[in-house]
């Protein structure tokens, strides 16, 4: 008996950094596959909020044309990353044969692509109608 415990004694360091790796190894999974994202490949497209006008709030016609644009970050090897993923970016280009026109009744999507976390790109993509003014 007392053998035993001394050899748990002598291992428990081991047994200490054994259990910290695990957890943290089970952590990172449970943390990716909560967050939608893949440890190896992710290519997701999740919803997102973007608070618009509506068709009552402007001059809203039948006939306004349905506009998109996407802006995107771009990072390598988790150094390197650049970009404008953002609403006002993707607005933008949403609106760039529109230019006087104002956007209403928007969707707004994330777009999310990965691969080992060597590249990864990050979109905003915002839809929705472009009323004249």
């Amino acid at each position: 008996m007392t053998r035993l415990i001394n050899i748990t004694a002598q291992n428990e360091p081991a047994l200490k950094s054994t259990l910290f790796v695990a957890l943290a190894a089970l952590l990172a999974i449970a943390s990716g596959a909560l967050s939608g994202c893949g440890i190896l490949y992710t290519n997701i497209r999740v919803p997102r909020a973007y608070r618009s006008a509506t068709p009552a709030d402007v001059k809203s016609s039948p006939s306004d044309p349905i506009v998109s644009g996407e802006a995107c970050n771009t990072s390598i090897l988790f150094l390197f990353a650049w970009g404008d993923a953002g609403y006002a970016a993707a607005s933008g280009k949403a609106l760039k044969d529109h230019p006087n026109a104002m956007l209403y009744d928007v969707k707004a999507d994330m777009k999310a692509l990965s691969v080992l976390g060597l590249y990864t790109r990050t979109c905003t993509i915002v839809t929705g109608k472009a009323a004249q003014p």
